[in-house]
């Protein structure tokens, strides 16, 4: 199938200067019998052979910093959707950005490449620890489920990536020792992506604990994954049950001043959050810095976005340079923490969905959280008598709530405004193109429409 494997047989590849990618040589040389001392393995690299409660943990930790890559949630998954759907301008020197920026996308786009790959690389990792650890003995090993769950939620989390920006992908849940043929196989269907979401996530959620350490997913993090793959698919039901299961809970609260999700780690706000440190740093400030204050001046806010704050937004972003803005500026280190659910997007979802069921009255109380919040007066009673008035505003708070977060280019999608809001579009760019090395090295894929 994939191309990313077959590279994997013949090198290991470093991530972020110190982290070993789970490499399939070390499994080969296993399955022959070599035998090498693991455990001089970083920590976080997944060991090639998962055979008790000690390697299992390392390995969960391992599918952990998968997330964490430069090209997933490390730098791309949250810059690129924004780029795409002109949240962001591009002012760097990358060419795969520049064609991002102006939705004209090569097959042999570099971002796409390595997104593609990257999240295939996390996937396999996930796959061997939910085969390979419910075989592991229980004894002393307490956190064994629970380990297999966080696997589960984060495949969720990788298919569901995919099928956002690719629709029909390959579905691969056995645990791969080798390139073969039959690593060739064809797309499933979008359909078939969200069945496989959907199923880990259900899994996931009968083991996960109510309760984590930072940067670990709980069922709480499941539901918020749960709620957004209903708000994709339309299941307004399937929204509010889960958003509310997050809700009623009240664990989870708005900040009373939105510097305060960003500004503090791990906030009361914050549902599943990556962790950074200056020697495991995310690339997000660094891009978005200008050059005299020590970034790659890559990526800039857009000035249609930040038109669209009203004067008293609190949430503004401050003039055209990003050097004073509010989400990612911990430039010295580059360790911003990345929010990939927050209590925010709950209640927008939730929102959204109250709407499309025809309950406005019921939705704008929830709308008017996330306006006061922002230092906005509360939208009238009056905006609950006008279905598509909410919907607008709903939108438009999501783009100021959640901008620069990875979510805006998906909302333009699935609301069907791109073909109003973004010139020049037409519906093919919806999807990234599949990228021309795995065309090549699998027949079976076929290419998205437009490319």
């Amino acid at each position: 199938m994939l191309l990313t494997f077959k590279r994997n047989i013949k090198m290991l590849r470093y991530i972020k200067s110190f982290k070993v990618l789970f490499s399939l040589v070390l499994i080969a040389l296993i399955n022959t019998s070599c035998e090498k001392v693991l455990d001089q393995l970083p920590q976080t690299a997944i060991p090639s052979e998962i055979k008790d409660a000690s390697s299992a943990r390392a390995s969960l930790l391992g599918a952990y910093d998968a997330l964490q890559n430069g090209n997933y949630y490390g730098n791309r998954m949250i810059t690129l959707p924004d780029l795409h759907g002109g949240n962001l301008r591009h002012t760097g020197t990358f060419p795969s950005f520049a064609e991002i920026s102006n939705r004209a996308i090569l097959t042999n786009n570099a971002e796409v490449t390595n997104m593609w790959s990257t999240l295939y690389n996390g996937i396999l990792r996930m796959n061997f620890i939910i085969s390979a650890v419910p075989n592991i003995d229980g004894n002393g090993f307490p956190d064994k489920d629970q380990i297999v769950a966080e696997a589960q939620f984060l495949r969720a989390l990788n298919y569901f990536t995919l099928v956002k920006y690719w629709g029909d992908v390959p579905i691969i849940t056995a645990p791969t020792t080798k390139a073969d043929e039959s690593l060739k196989v064809p797309r499933n269907t979008t359909a078939e992506v969200y069945k496989q979401v959907n199923a880990d996530l259900d899994a996931a959620i009968a083991k996960l604990p109510a309760n984590s350490a930072a940067g670990r997913a709980n069922k709480f993090a499941a539901y918020a994954l749960k709620s957004r793959v209903a708000l994709y698919n339309k299941e307004w039901d399937n929204v509010v049950s889960n958003t509310d299961l997050i809700i009623n809970a009240k664990k989870y609260s708005l900040p009373a001043s939105y510097s305060t999700v960003f500004g503090t780690k791990n906030s009361a706000e914050s549902i599943f959050e990556l962790q950074f440190s200056n020697t495991d740093q995310s690339g997000i400030a660094f891009f978005m810095f200008s050059s005299t204050l020590g970034g790659r001046n890559e990526v800039r806010p857009s000035t249609g976005l930040i038109g669209a704050y009203d004067a008293a937004d609190t949430r503004k972003m401050l003039g055209t340079s990003y050097d004073v803005a509010i989400k990612y500026y911990r430039i010295a280190n580059q360790d911003d923490n990345i929010l990939v659910f927050r209590y925010a997007e709950t209640l927008l979802n939730k929102a959204e969905a109250l709407v499309e069921q025809g309950k406005m009255t019921d939705a704008l109380p929830i709308l008017n959280m996330i306006r006061v919040r922002a230092g906005l007066v509360a939208s009238p009673s009056s905006l609950a008598l006008d279905q598509p008035a909410m919907r607008d505003e709903i939108f438009k708070q999501r783009r100021l709530e959640l901008a620069l977060e990875g979510h805006y280019f998906f909302d333009l999608v699935r609301t069907g405004r791109a073909k109003t809001l973004l010139t020049g579009w037409v519906d093919t760019q919806k999807l990234l193109p599949i990228p021309q090395r795995e065309i090549e090295a699998n027949t079976a894929l076929k290419q998205n429409d437009g490319y």
